[in-house]
């Protein structure tokens, strides 16, 4: 089967308005008169602004594929072989589960509470009554709950058709490694908007 990726909507909608707003800002300090007499920080500040909202927003992801679920933090990068997963949770964010280790998964965070009712709503409307004890981080429409169908799908079907051996959790490892490209592209941007201010 492909491999499927997936991004908080919420976060990219963020990023995006983010982006629009430093956009917005530097063409202004650009374009008006005697606003800025130093074109290049301010170019310099708004990449820097845009790198850092990049590596905070829109990078977080969560992957699955035949092998393993791959969880791309902000800082991190965990690979969680299917074998090594024992259990999947949603109760403050997608939380994956292994022996010894619980997972955060900055790409699914759960739905505040204007987004629960929401999704409940849109959930009744579609399929009628919700179990009552469903955490509403579970629910169809969430970033948690889409995050979470992902990887159970996967999951289950992988294990159905005997390819997760059962009973190993305890011995198979999970790689943790720094997001060096990404933590880079933090520093940039940071840099870049102090280095703006600065000299500004």
């Amino acid at each position: 089967m492909p491999r499927q990726t997936f991004r908080s909507t919420f976060t990219r909608i963020l990023c995006v308005i983010a982006w629009a707003i430093i956009a917005a800002v530097a063409i202004g300090l650009l374009v008006v008169p005697g606003a800025s007499d130093a074109p290049a920080l301010v170019i310099v500040g708004a990449l820097g602004a845009a790198a850092a909202v990049t590596a905070v927003l829109w990078s977080p992801s969560i992957s699955v594929d035949d092998e393993a679920v791959q969880v791309d933090n902000i800082a991190l990068r965990y690979r969680v072989p299917w074998a090594a997963l024992i259990h999947v949770d949603t109760r403050y964010a997608l939380q994956l589960h292994t022996p010894g280790r619980r997972i955060g998964v900055t790409a699914a965070p759960a739905p505040g509470a204007t987004g629960s009712l929401r999704a409940m709503r849109a959930h009744r409307r579609s399929e009628g009554a919700t179990a009552p004890n469903t955490r509403p981080g579970e629910l169809p429409g969430t970033d948690s709950g889409n995050a979470a169908q992902m990887v159970r799908t996967r999951w289950h079907a992988l294990r159905d058709a005997g390819r997760v051996e059962a009973g190993i959790a305890e011995s198979v490892p999970v790689s943790v490694a720094p997001r060096v490209d990404n933590l880079l592209l933090l520093i940039a941007g940071v840099a870049g908007m102090v280095l703006a201010v600065a000299l500004a």
